[in-house]
């Protein structure tokens, strides 16, 4: 895996000797930020269009001289989060920062308009007093690309084995749907108070599912979630992950589009996962 980070693309020059258009002299503006030097002129515009095509031009060599080689798009904290990127790299990492509301945010911004599976979450450490906090922290980064980061030595015997599940299940129920299925904003974008989520369902696999993160408010134990991309005239099974069979039912697909489904959850910074299975 190759990552590039940082300011690679120039947004100026004060050379003559490439390409892009020479500057004017006039207009330089040569000055130090984050221990590097920038330039500005009247040439800012043209020589970032030239560097951003060798950047390209980069990436396609590596692609072709190195095809099982993961190019990893991370360019000053996803500031290069575009679709010339997305044609050359295969993954982006969405944010610099790393807390759960922050990957659950990058996510929800990025979806809009690139497909879930390239947007890469890094799993920082954070603070989990509960197992139900520790779970919400992994499921955070678990709606695209999971990329954990942090020392596991420092988990206890506990956040090991819930993490041994989470990923198990990450890798055989939620990565097909990131993969496969269309993925609809069916929350505000999260702001950490109150309850946000996301949904992934795909019509020719029959089955999806539905992120649920409860926010830091004390008085708000139940949401209820409207769904979109259902058949209103066929019947679904929901499966909540935490809360056992118990919690399962059947409902139809205008109920759910139309009323919603109802999530509750005891602890804020806490989250559930419900699968949907369409019946015959």
């Amino acid at each position: 895996m190759l990552e590039q980070d940082g300011y690679l693309v120039a947004q100026g020059s004060s050379r003559s000797d490439h390409p892009a258009a020479p500057p004017e002299p006039a207009s330089l503006r040569i000055y130090p930020d984050s221990g590097y030097l920038w330039v500005d002129g009247s040439n800012s515009t043209d020589v970032s269009y030239h560097a951003t095509r060798a950047y390209y031009k980069i990436y396609k060599r590596l692609r072709a001289r190195h095809p099982a080689l993961l190019l990893e798009v991370c360019d000053d904290g996803g500031r290069m989060v575009d679709f010339g990127s997305a044609a050359h790299g295969d993954y982006f990492s969405t944010t610099d920062t790393y807390d759960p509301l922050s990957n659950r945010r990058a996510f929800y911004d990025a979806s809009y308009v690139l497909p879930p599976a390239m947007l890469e979450s890094y799993v920082a450490r954070w603070p989990a007093p509960r197992i139900e906090n520790f779970r919400y922290m992994l499921r955070s980064g678990m709606l695209g690309w999971f990329s954990l980061m942090q020392d596991t030595s420092r988990w206890s015997p506990a956040e090991r084995a819930e993490a041994r599940v989470q990923f198990a299940l990450y890798k055989s129920a939620l990565r097909p749907l990131i993969r496969e299925a269309d993925l609809y904003h069916v929350a505000p974008r999260p702001d950490g108070v109150h309850w946000d989520g996301i949904e992934y369902y795909s019509a020719r696999m029959r089955r999806g599912v539905l992120y649920a993160f409860r926010g830091t408010a004390p008085d708000r134990p139940m949401h209820r979630f409207r769904l979109l991309g259902l058949n209103p005239r066929r019947r679904y099974r929901l499966k909540f992950q935490d809360q056992g069979a118990a919690a399962d039912r059947v409902l139809s697909g205008r109920h759910l589009m139309r009323d919603g489904v109802a999530v509750t959850l005891a602890w804020p910074l806490s989250s559930d996962l419900v699968f949907l299975e369409e019946l015959h």
